[in-house]
């Protein structure tokens, strides 16, 4: 079953808020084939190897050190002196192995028969997990001197047989997944077999999680641009975990954001496992981490940047999951965008990160983020279903929601000006208990200029007709979206999606 699943490796620097993304992608476990998740660096953590200091290993670092809490107003250069650390903000070692031996096994029986009632594969089990976490490249930012078991295990899956897209997920610096490259390259380049070995990396591995190509530390840029420059790197258009997400996110999905929703549907009686999840002023405490970060004890945030005033937030709020944007698109909730990318994910659809091409969504700047009032149609869906699926892990089929599945749907096809075109779908409703239904126009991923008002097409049933505006030009492409969500306290949408192309 996992060779029909999207292959993920994760690298984490173990930063706050990717102890929540991992917390949250625990929950999602059984539908993406998650080979490996390895320790990394970054310009924010690194453990030293208890001999060298930063500019020994590194003289191209980003970190700011000491400033980024010893300092009122942090400057945005890196801080020259860094090269004397030894170690920094260094994580919990083991912190991983811990979560999945302790809070994920508690919560893994009843994630198994949730699973098991919701028709979907099986969770892999703690033994399982302990066994795909590895330590990569963790002594210093960019660090890349050496290979690791991390970087081996990373090097290994681009290499094997497997001919699944494999997607590397850089949840903080890129130097192991560059180490990993590197290997590669020292093995192959001065062999014949070179070219064609750059040409398998290109076809199979996607990077999803850095910043105009580069990550949390210029590893990148000083070693792997070189070997493969025409690896590619996906971004999506809409942003998903951010710190002041309690603040800011976009209105109809704020109040999911806000205290107390966060306690209420995830932490508070969903078991130990989502009793780890960490929210502004929540009392936890964050292990090596200084005052300044210590968002649990204190709720306000403020990395002294000049000019980003700090902000206070209240107790219980959502605090951040800064890398859930790399693994919420690869998710299997009937959008078709990681197959292709004339479709939508959770997300948006994607475009290459740091130079969007010109199928990358309009009305979006270069990085991603969005202009004007676009907001993203599926964010309140998705995180409805985030307290949907942290019920699992405590509690039994019986009072837990699980999503509806579409198992046909009408397919895609060519259609003419004003044809009326018949869509269907054939859904699965696990639980028995109703759902809703509705189609619509997927605005992202559509191309017509004509004069009708797409927005305005709306049926509220599985079965229906769409009429092609009578002025569109033959090159024209509707994407007619089917959202299905359960009538549940708790509810959980699916969806699917069809494509009618003007001949």
């Amino acid at each position: 079953m996992t060779r029909d699943l999207t292959r993920v490796i994760v690298t984490t620097d173990m930063e706050v808020d990717d102890m929540n993304s991992l917390v949250h992608l625990a929950l999602y476990l059984n539908v993406l084939d998650v080979q490996a998740v390895v320790y990394t660096a970054s310009q924010y953590h690194f453990l030293g190897d208890g001999v060298h200091t930063l500019g020994e290993v590194n003289p191209h670092w980003r970190t700011k050190g000491r400033r980024s809490y010893e300092w009122d107003v942090v400057p945005h250069e890196p801080d020259p002196t860094a090269g004397e650390l030894f170690e920094y903000r260094p994580f919990p070692e083991h912190w991983i192995e811990s979560l999945w031996s302790n809070e994920y096994a508690q919560a893994w029986p009843q994630l198994q028969a949730n699973a098991a009632a919701a028709g979907e594969p099986p969770f892999p089990s703690p033994a399982q997990l302990i066994e795909r976490t590895f330590v990569g490249n963790v002594a210093f930012e960019g660090d890349v001197r050496e290979e690791t078991e991390g970087s081996r295990v990373i090097a290994q899956a681009i290499l094997d047989d497997d001919p699944r897209t494999l997607w590397l997920l850089s949840w903080g610096g890129m130097n192991t997944i560059v180490r990993a490259l590197m290997s590669i390259a020292e093995r192959y380049r001065a062999t014949p077999e070179w070219s064609a070995v750059q040409q398998r990396v290109y076809r199979k591995v996607r990077v999803m999680g850095v910043a105009d190509g580069v990550g949390q530390d210029n590893s990148w840029l000083d070693h792997g641009r070189e070997l493969f420059p025409e690896l590619i790197f996906w971004c999506v258009p809409y942003m998903y975990g951010g710190y002041v997400d309690a603040k800011m996110a976009q209105p109809d999905t704020l109040p999911l954001f806000k205290a107390p929703w966060p306690e209420q549907n995830l932490t508070q009686g969903n078991g130990p496992l989502m009793a780890r999840y960490m929210l502004y002023g929540d009392g936890k405490v964050y292990e090596n981490e200084p005052e300044r970060f210590q968002f649990g004890k204190h709720a306000r945030l403020d990395w002294g940047l000049e000019g980003i005033p700090a902000m206070q937030f209240e107790r219980g709020d959502f605090m951040a999951e800064g890398d859930s944007m790399t693994y919420i698109p690869l998710l299997p909730f009937g959008l078709r965008g990681i197959d292709d990318r004339g479709f939508d994910t959770l997300l948006g659809r994607m475009f290459l990160d740091g130079y969007p091409d010109a199928d990358a969504p309009t009305g979006f700047a270069a990085i991603g983020t969005p202009t004007g009032n676009n907001p993203n149609p599926y964010l309140r869906a998705y995180q409805e279903d985030f307290a949907a699926r942290a019920q699992w892990c405590a509690h039994d089929p019986a009072i837990c929601s699980h999503p509806t599945y579409v198992v046909e749907v009408t397919a895609d096809r060519s259609v003419t000006a004003g044809e009326r075109v018949t869509l269907a779908a054939t859904i699965v409703d696990p639980d028995d208990k109703g759902f809703d239904a509705h189609w619509d126009v997927a605005v992202d991923p559509s191309s017509y200029a004509g004069a009708q008002d797409l927005s305005l097409w709306q049926e509220c049933t599985v079965s229906t007709t769409f009429i092609v505006p009578a002025d569109a030009q033959p090159g024209d492409r509707f994407v007619l979206t089917l959202t299905v969500q359960t009538r549940a306290e708790r509810p959980c949408s699916r969806y699917a999606q069809v494509a009618v192309t003007v001949a």
